[in-house]
C-alpha cells in the first residue's frame, strides 16, 4: 500500500506540474500575441506617415518647402522606428550578456539633469509638472553615465505617458547606507496590484485597457531593471492601485574611492 500511495502522489504531483506548465505556456503565448499586436501598431503608424509623405512628394515635389517638410517628417519617423528596433535588440543583448557597462565616477545631479532635459518636451507637451529634489551635497556613483541616464529617461517617459494631462511627477534621491535610492513618483493611472509582480517582465504591457496609442511594447521597464542589476543595484515598483499613481525605486551602490579607503 505505501508504494501504491507514493506512486499515486507522484502521479498527482506530475499532473499538477503539467497543468502549471500548460498555464504558463498559454500565458507566454498571450503575452507574445499582445506584444506583436502593439508592435504592429507602433510600426504601422510611422510607416503610414512615411508612405503619405512620399505621395505628397510625388504630387508636389517641385516645391522647396514641401520637400523640406517631407524630409523632416521622414527623418522623425525613421528615428522612431530605429528606437523601437534598438530597444528590442538591447533587451536581447542584455539577456545574452552582450552589453558591457562603461563605468566611471559620476555626479548623480548631472545625470538627473541630462535625463530631465531629454524628456522635458514630452513632459511639458502634456502639461505635467516635474519636481526634482536631490541631496544638497554631491552624490557620487560608479556607473555608466549613458546607461544610468537611460534608466531615468525610461522612468520619466513612462510617468509622463501614463498620466492624464496636467499631472505631477516627483524625482527624489537620498543616500541610504551604502546606496543611493532614486524615486520617480507620479499622479498617473496607477498599477493594478496583480500586475506589480510582472511589471518589469520583458514585453509585459503596463496597462492592457489602454488604447494602442498609449500602450508601450513592455521594453522600457525591463531595461530599467536589467541595467540597475548590472550596476549591482535593483529596481522595484509600488502603487496603491488603479487611479492612485505609482512609484518606481532604483537603488544603486554609492561610489567608494579606493584611494581614500587605503589611506
Amino acid at each position: 500500500m505505501p508504494s501504491q500511495a507514493l506512486g499515486r502522489g507522484e502521479r498527482e504531483q506530475k499532473a499538477s506540474g503539467d497543468a502549471r506548465s500548460d498555464r504558463e505556456l498559454c500565458e507566454a503565448n498571450r503575452h507574445l500575441h499582445e506584444f506583436l499586436d502593439v508592435l504592429g501598431h507602433e510600426l504601422r503608424s510611422p510607416l503610414a506617415a512615411i508612405h503619405n509623405a512620399l505621395q505628397v512628394l510625388e504630387l508636389q515635389g517641385n516645391d522647396a518647402a514641401t520637400r523640406e517638410w517631407v524630409r523632416s517628417m521622414m527623418e522623425r519617423q525613421t528615428q522612431c522606428i530605429g528606437r523601437l528596433v534598438e530597444d528590442m535588440l538591447e533587451v536581447s543583448s542584455i539577456e545574452h550578456g552582450k552589453i558591457q557597462l562603461r563605468k566611471q565616477p559620476l555626479d548623480l545631479a548631472q545625470t538627473v539633469a541630462r535625463a530631465v532635459e531629454t524628456v522635458r518636451a514630452s513632459v511639458e507637451g502634456r502639461g505635467h509638472q516635474l519636481e526634482v529634489t536631490l541631496p544638497p551635497e554631491p552624490v557620487a556613483l560608479d556607473a555608466d553615465p549613458a546607461r544610468l541616464e537611460q534608466v531615468l529617461t525610461n522612468l520619466l517617459n513612462n510617468a509622463a505617458k501614463y498620466m492624464e494631462p496636467g499631472g505631477r511627477i516627483w524625482v527624489t534621491a537620498e543616500a541610504e547606507g551604502g546606496d543611493v535610492v532614486l524615486r520617480v513618483r507620479d499622479s498617473g493611472i496607477g498599477i493594478d496590484p496583480e500586475m506589480l509582480p510582472h511589471i518589469f517582465d520583458p514585453f509585459w504591457q503596463i496597462e492592457r485597457t489602454l488604447d494602442h496609442s498609449q500602450r508601450g511594447l513592455g521594453i522600457g521597464l525591463a531595461l530599467v531593471r536589467k541595467l540597475a542589476e548590472m550596476h549591482g543595484g535593483s529596481a522595484s515598483a509600488y502603487s496603491a492601485g488603479l487611479g492612485r499613481g505609482s512609484e518606481f525605486v532604483v537603488c544603486l551602490p554609492l561610489y567608494h574611492d579606493p584611494t581614500a579607503q587605503s589611506n
